[in-house]
């Protein structure tokens, strides 16, 4: 009778831990190299969120700025400056 997909995973998984077995040091490093990656993995994560916050808090920032800005300028000479640069191309 041939063995199932079962039995030969259960003989590689078997061989791949004898083969640790035999080798303490590679055990060790790949145990090292699987903490390695989860904690790069980790890392990029915190900083693309605390990125993401940072770029919200400097959108919110310049929209306050922006809106103190135009309640400090009459509206008329706002209304001016957008006339005379309304054709306007670099």
């Amino acid at each position: 009778m041939n063995p199932g997909p079962v039995e030969e995973a259960g003989k590689v998984a078997t061989s791949f831990i004898g083969s640790f077995r035999d080798s303490p040091a590679l055990l060790a490093v790949s145990v090292f190299y699987i903490l390695f990656l989860g904690a790069v993995l980790w890392s990029t994560v915190e900083e693309r969120t605390w990125r993401e916050n940072l770029v919200k808090m400097m959108a919110e920032q310049q929209t306050e700025s922006a809106k103190l800005l135009f309640s400090c300028v009459p509206y008329d000479q706002v209304s001016k400056f957008l006339e005379a640069t309304k054709n306007w191309r670099p």
